[in-house]
């Protein structure tokens, strides 16, 4: 069975893919428009392939660097493992960098292609626009679920091993923090010195040609929210894939006395279903040939990709676990009901229909002060049911991997509690390709209106594309809160498999394939021991719990210190361009776009590398004073504390935006609460597109660190 599971991983894998590539072809078959279109797509593609292969070179040089801290480590403790081991785990984590970055590549590139061929489709309709925006959304969701696949699957063929696959899960996520956090400094850099000198100063529409920083804002959108995006989700999957691996690799031991392959493999096949549920979504989004609101096709795409999913996991777990598999499937119907809801809160807060949005947009009318503080208050309010929610889920995914335990006997409880809710990570995560399509298609969308306010298009095209836009806005906190859902959902799962890695170091079993009954009962019983070593009232645990606890914050606060230099580095040359360039506002000269382009760049690959660091090294040094019980309170730390950060961010800066395009449908364009709203927007758009959609892939990177470096973090030099 365990040979067919990994058979069907991987030709799921290259039928996602081909997928992937598929769609490419069908956008591709769509006309880009006249010259005028033209012009202005070639600026963008050309600004997001130079800012990517910059980005790129930074991120591989750092990376260098770490691979050889990773072989360093397992050098100096022969007995974890040594050379041999860290070559592998290192080699892992090089290729989970490239991996990333593929994802991330691909997801730009099918942006690119996409943006004007959706501003020139709305010249027939809004449904043919956004059937080709979905068609390059598809490319990413697709693109991304399988290059995680096939990475894992692959690995875990020529090594049998989860623990040298946890590189692969740190290098994805390490790439897609520098993707993200870099992609976010450059976009919002460029959004808040165009929104601010353009719409608040100068009076000129959001993407007006005459505005120098336009084409830099459009490219920001393909950076950091598709590059960024891609790399993000690449990520999210990979790391809980490869939590969940460790769990179930630990359950088949206890149960069978050695490994049993079909378990371990089982998250993986999960995945692959996924990849035909997402085809079925796709499919029927793209089939609707009417709509009476925008985001009708998406959420029908959602709700088939969901049953599609239901059913494929029915047969998978049925098949897998036999009589007993009926507490683990309703897990995972548990962590799909669970995601969904999350998902759909992003209605409630930030949707142009919401009466949250429209509260601030009323507030607007007394001044910008109001608009922010509004702002801020739907974000702190709208943490409570994202949190509640998973809280639940949590709870009944437990109860239910326990009462799974009991029926197939399995004597620890606890694990099979555990196992219960890596279970409904798995099905939270089995819509992903349809989530990321949903959030691929927000930046298609968003670049098609300014391609078409550039260009000067019809006023029928610019009519048809505004609801779009808005939609973006939407799909696109939607999936940043699905992608934060599943991270807490999964902090009990990955906690778990950190401290099961632990164990096996501890006991002295690097090579799987030599597994034996006497040293699987050691590694059983190193287990159980590690637990109970963890209290709350012993300072390395303290110590862990408050830094960890920190760290968001402290990387949000440079996050959003970044976007601001950037920011004011860019109103600065608007203004100048305005004032020394004659005749910009009267449309009879070129502005000197390239130069903003430099800005952003600059400014996000100079102010990206020390957040970034700062995460990566406060770990690290932790567990080399204090130990590994640190290092696990720091990751619990991290988790508690950046979940309702980011949850923040991600429906109060929304909110802010949308009520900004609240006013701008109301035809209050200019007016004195439309130039608030916009100052509000640009207090939002760093929280929800720079720091906030980092903060998930900040919780994975720790997780998968801890995992890599564990033979440093065996024994502190310090005993608290």
């Amino acid at each position: 069975m365990m040979v067919d599971f990994l058979t069907i991983a991987l030709l799921l894998g290259a039928l996602g893919a081909l997928s992937a590539v598929g769609f490419v072809a069908l956008v591709n078959r769509y006309p880009k428009g006249g010259p005028e279109f033209v012009s202005v797509w070639a600026a963008i593609r050309e600004g997001s392939i130079a800012y990517l292969k910059r980005q790129y070179r930074t991120i591989f040089t750092i990376s260098i660097f770490i691979f050889i801290l990773i072989i360093v480590s397992f050098a100096a403790f022969p007995q974890m493992g040594g050379l041999v081991y860290g070559l592998q785990i290192g080699g892992s984590f090089l290729l989970g960098v490239a991996f990333s970055l593929i994802a991330a590549t691909i997801a730009m590139d099918s942006a690119t292609r996409a943006n004007v061929r959706t501003t020139y489709a709305a010249s027939k309709d809004s449904v043919s626009a956004l059937r080709v925006a979905t068609m390059g959304g598809a490319a990413l969701g697709l693109a991304v679920i399988a290059m995680s696949l096939l990475g894992l699957t692959i690995l875990y063929i020529v090594f049998r091993d989860p623990g040298v696959l946890a590189g692969f899960g740190f290098g994805a996520s390490l790439a897609a923090l520098f993707a993200q956090l870099g992609g976010g400094i450059y976009t919002k850099s460029a959004d808040i010195g165009a929104d601010l000198v353009g719409k608040v100063e100068a009076g000129i529409p959001e993407d007006d040609p005459r505005n120098p920083a336009v084409i830099a804002d459009q490219v920001g959108d393909n950076v950091g929210d598709e590059a960024g995006r891609g790399a993000d989700l690449f990520e999210s999957v990979t790391a809980e894939n490869l939590g969940g691996m460790i769990v179930a690799l630990i359950i088949s031991i206890i149960l069978f006395e050695k490994i049993n392959e079909t378990y371990v493999v089982l998250p993986l096949v999960v995945r692959a279903v996924g990849v035909i549920a997402t085809l079925a979504g796709v499919g029927w989004a793209l089939y609707q040939k009417s709509f009476k609101e925008s985001i009708e096709p998406l959420r029908n795409g959602l709700i088939i990709t969901s049953i599609v999913a239901a059913v494929l996991m029915y047969l998978v777990t049925s098949t897998v676990f036999g009589g007993g598999f009926l507490p683990l499937f309703v897990t995972m119907l548990v962590g799909l009901v669970a995601g969904i809801l999350i998902m759909f809160y992003s209605e409630i807060y930030t949707s142009l229909k919401s009466r949250h949005v429209s509260l601030i947009a009323t507030n607007s009318e007394s001044g910008p002060a109001l608009t922010v503080v509004s702002g801020l208050s739907v974000g702190m309010i709208s943490t409570a049911l994202p949190v509640i929610t998973v809280v639940i889920a949590i709870a009944i995914s437990f109860l239910l991997g326990i009462e799974w335990a009991r029926t197939v006997g399995l004597p620890d409880l606890f694990l099979g509690g555990v196992f219960g809710t890596t279970m409904a990570t798995m099905g939270m995560l089995s819509t992903a390709g349809f989530v990321l399509t949903m959030d691929g298609l927000g930046p298609i969308v968003d670049n098609a209106g300014g391609i078409a306010e550039m260009a000067n298009a019809p006023k029928t095209i610019r009519d048809r594309l505004e609801p779009l836009d808005a939609l973006g806005n939407t799909t696109k906190a939607l999936t940043k809160s699905y992608a934060m859902g599943s991270a807490a959902l999964a902090a009990l799962l990955l906690f778990q498999a950190f401290l099961l890695e632990v164990g096996r170091y501890m006991a002295g079993i690097i090579e799987l394939s030599h597994l034996t009954p006497e040293l699987s009962t050691k590694l059983l019983t190193n287990i159980e021991q590690l637990s109970t070593q963890l209290q709350l009232n012993t300072p390395a645990i303290l110590i862990g719990l408050f830094i960890g606890a920190m760290l968001p914050f402290l990387f949000s606060g440079y996050a959003v210190k970044a976007v601001g230099i950037g920011a004011f580095q860019m109103v600065e040359e608007v203004r100048r361009q305005f004032r020394e360039i004659k005749g910009i506002l009267e449309g009879k000269a070129r502005p000197e776009y390239g130069r903003c382009v430099d800005i952003s760049t600059r400014t996000a690959l100079k102010l990206m590398v020390a957040p970034t660091l700062i995460v990566t090294l406060s770990p690290i040094l932790l567990g080399i004073f204090l130990g590994w019980r640190a290092v696990g309170a720091l990751v619990i730390g991290a988790t508690v504390s950046a979940i309702p950060l980011a949850i923040l961010g991600f429906y109060g800066g929304a909110a802010m935006d949308n009520a900004k395009k609240y006013l701008e449908i109301a035809g209050r364009k200019g007016s004195d609460a439309h130039k608030a709203a916009v100052v509000g927007d640009t207090v939002g758009d760093p929280m929800k597109d720079t720091y906030a959609p980092s903060l998930h892939i900040l919780i994975k990177l720790l997780n998968t660190l801890s995992l890599v470096f564990i033979p440093l973090f065996i024994h502190g030099l310090l005993t608290l």
